[in-house]
């Protein structure tokens, strides 16, 4: 029922499994109708044991209580999710607030990575200079990028989808992010521009994050979500959100109420 799930869902397949492993091996592999609410708490507590923050145990607990609600429609059970509303003790309180690229940071890494040979370091300059999500990048396929019009169309395709729907736009190619483009196309396949972090039909963003993460933490001690400085204008009538870019170029996006995305110039 879990492979099922999965299956349909389409997502990353490392965190459901891992979730999934860690609960099995705890209360052990029974009918679905038979896990209980103490399953559920002796779960998160075994979890706390192991070290794991609350996020991350928030994370698991979403992971199986997802599992569960689609195994109860497709048998047509009437029960309550065991992991529904489920209590995580200091939840947040010891999450740490994450650093910051400074702008010679970001400077000095991008032209390594434009200079390395390296397409995972590809991925500094172009999440940093369009504000995606990592799977975002590693999951485009060579449809959704548009090298004549120098932008990119974020959507959902055959290999990842979004995180919401509202995550559909389309985002200029700019200055560095534009480079690191050109280069990554060198390494693509006919099909996907990361093809290595994909398999089975589906994109490993997992993957390609803890490589580019190993370098981020060696060279900077800061990880592929420490944020870059921007700027961020809103108005009665439009958000404006112009990354604070080092190259020295004037276009940024103008994002509309209803999320439409077009190139702005500065003048």
């Amino acid at each position: 029922m879990a492979d099922e799930y999965l299956a349909l869902r389409k997502i990353e397949l490392t965190p459901p499994r891992v979730a999934l492993k860690n609960f099995i091996t705890l209360a052990g592999d029974r009918d679905v109708v038979t896990y209980t609410r103490d399953d559920a708490k002796m779960f998160v507590v075994q979890l706390q044991k192991l070290g794991n923050k609350t996020a991350t145990i928030r994370r698991r607990i979403n992971c199986i209580s997802a599992i569960l609600n689609y195994a109860y429609a497709e048998l047509d059970v009437d029960k309550r999710n065991p992991f529904s509303r489920l209590f995580i003790k200091g939840e947040g309180q010891d999450a740490h607030r994450r650093g910051t690229f400074t702008l010679e940071q970001l400077r000095h890494g991008y032209n390594y990575a434009l200079s390395s040979g390296s397409q995972i370091k590809l991925l500094m300059p172009l999440l940093g200079e369009t504000g995606c999500r990592l799977a975002e990048i590693v999951g485009l396929e060579l449809d959704d990028i548009d090298m004549t019009e120098e932008v990119i169309h974020i959507r959902p395709n055959r290999i990842r989808r979004l995180k919401t729907p509202s995550s559909m736009r389309t985002l200029p190619l700019v200055g560095y992010a534009k480079e690191a483009m050109e280069l990554a196309l060198h390494e693509a396949d006919d099909q996907h521009l990361f093809p290595r972090y994909i398999k089975d039909a589906a994109c490993r963003a997992t993957h390609a994050s803890n490589a580019l993460g190993k370098w981020l933490k060696r060279d900077f001690n800061l990880t592929a979500h420490s944020p870059q400085p921007q700027t961020h204008i809103q108005g009665p009538s439009q958000s404006l959100w112009l990354p604070t870019r080092i190259d020295g170029s004037n276009r940024g996006l103008v994002i509309s109420r209803n999320h439409r995305v077009k190139i702005w110039e500065r003048v």
